[in-house]
Order: C-alpha cells, then structure tokens, then sequence
C-alpha cells in the first residue's frame, strides 16, 4: 500500500468511528506512530476537518461524509455480524478486506448509527466455528439485537432440547455467542430468577416487550467469567469411532468441534473448548468407544472425574 492509498484508508476509518487512536491506525497500516501524525497532518492540510484530542484520539467534524449511500441500522448490524464470522471463517487477507469494506460502510452512517454499531460490537462472540452451522429461527437474530441495544426485555417462547418441554419466558438480554456453528444468547430469565443460555434455534417465537431491564447487570466482560468458570481456550484431539461421530451429531458442534477427518473406522476431530472440565464431563459418554489424543490435562481431567464415580 502506498502512502496514498493509505491516507486514503485512514480518512475511511476516521469516517467509520466515532474516535480512532494513533495507536490502532499504526497497527492496522504497519507504520509507526510518527508516520501517522504526518498522515494526519496531510489530510489536515488538504481540508479534511480533523479533530484530535490528547489521551483520546483522532476524529471528523460531525456531518463530514463521504458520498451518499445509506445503510439501515438493521443492514450495519447484519454488516457487523457478518464481519465476526469472516473473521473466524476466513484467512487474514480476506478478512483484511472485508475489514476496509466494512469501515466504508460505518462511514457512511450517520453519527447515531455508527455510535449504536461501535457499542453493540462487545454484544457478540463467535468461537468454534464448523462448516456446518445451524442458523437461528427467522428474525431472531433482528429481534435480539434491537433488545440488546435499547435494553429492552423480551418475551419468548422456548422449547428445550433435552425434553422438548416448551415454556414461556421473559428474559433480559445480555450477550450474543456463536459457538459450535449454533447462536446463543445469555440472558437474565425471569422464569428462574437466574442467568440462562438459549439456543436460539429453539426458539419458538420472540418479540420486544414493552419494559426495559428491572434487574442491574455486570458488564459482560465481567459477567461471563462468573457464569460460565471461563478458562483459556484449549485444543482438543480426539479419536473415535464412527459410531460415536453418528450418535454425537449434534452435541459435537456445542462442544466446538471444528475439524473431523475420516481414519477407517474412526474420526479424528479437533475441538476448541473454554473448559476441560466440562468438556470431560461429556466424554465420559463416549469414552469407552473413543480415544483421548491430546492434551495430556484432559486426561488428567477424565482420569479425577472417573476416580469419583461411585458404583
């Protein structure tokens, strides 16, 4: 990328965000530091109106845009959802350009539109992915996402995997998860006066309510750890038999199954997981018809939980 071409790029991503360090241009472009200031100094001069504050960052006076084309906000959110999953889905260089064609789609939005885009993007999570992706229930995912940014509460309808037994909820949002090809969303339930995760494929039916949250909430930084015991990610081998592929079809992908590679009667299959110890706890199911190929701290894992059982 010549100099050009990169003030270029740097106009887009001071039109696609409220504010943008000098810090997060030098990482994007490769340049240093010094060389951005004199980016900045060049667009400046050429009468692009450039705000800086010191300990803050970079950005455009309210109204300067590029040419018009106009997304909804329901588009950029869609927008944005997409970019997670290129992210995870794709090599750098392809993510690298859907990433300069998503800053020139929040350049173009106006400044509340953009100011929703920047606070909504911390909402979702994607992590496990698999070719083979179970999509949520039509407008679903619209719905959420408008819960999610307004705070609203909404009321659903679910129907339980393990005993298909369908109740009526009102819950209060907190995050959105892709994980194992499946979304989730944790969220407050009214119901049992706790946090839950729902599948949203098994959603039934769900719209905004008419209240917003009556219930204060960590933010989900904090939040998740505390629900879920969040450990590093740790890559799983495993070796089982074809059978245990079949019957496991489904769960497979929650426990973030991301690669599975045919060897005669077995599969070999590699998962991502946040926790040995519940990832255990589930090959315990199938242990006896499969084989634990690394890491060593999953058999070490397996090993205590089988030293527990009581016969």
């Amino acid at each position: 990328m010549n100099r050009l071409e990169r003030i270029s790029a740097i106009l887009v991503k001071l039109q696609s965000r409220p504010v943008v360090t000098a810090r997060e241009i030098a990482d994007q472009f490769g340049v240093s530091l010094r060389t951005v200031y004199r980016d900045i100094r060049s667009l400046e001069e050429s009468g692009i109106p450039v705000g800086g504050e010191a300990g803050l960052g970079y950005s455009l006076v309210d109204g300067f845009k590029l040419p018009p084309l106009m997304f909804t906000i329901d588009e950029a959110l869609s927008f944005l959802v997409a970019e997670k999953l290129v992210r995870h889905q794709t090599d750098g260089d392809t993510y690298d350009v859907f990433r300069s064609g998503m800053d020139k789609i929040r350049a173009v939005l106006r400044t509340a539109d953009k100011d929703i885009l920047h606070h909504f993007d911390p909402y979702i999570r994607i992590s496990g992915i698999h070719q083979n992706t179970r999509t949520a229930s039509a407008n679903v995912l619209q719905t959420l996402m408008k819960a999610l940014l307004n705070k609203k509460q909404l009321v659903m309808t679910y129907k339980a995997g393990y005993n298909y037994q369908v109740t009526h909820r009102t819950i209060e949002p907190q995050g959105m998860f892709f994980m194992g090809g499946i979304w989730y969303v944790l969220a407050w339930c009214k119901l049992r006066r706790d946090y839950r995760t729902f599948h949203l494929g098994r959603i039934v039916h769900l719209c905004l309510g008419e209240n917003g949250f009556e219930e204060e909430h960590l933010p989900l930084d904090e939040l998740i750890p505390r629900i879920y015991d969040v450990e590093d990610e740790v890559e799983v081998t495993l070796r089982v038999h074809r059978d245990v592929a079949r019957d496991t079809e489904v769960s497979k992908y929650t426990y973030g199954l991301y690669e599975e590679v045919a060897d005669g009667e077995y599969f070999v299959q590699k998962y991502r997981t946040y926790s040995l110890d519940k990832f255990g706890h589930w090959y315990l199911s199938f242990a006896d018809r499969a084989e634990i190929i690394a890491p060593e701290s999953l058999k070490t894992v397996v090993r205590e939980l089988i030293g527990k059982i009581r016969i």
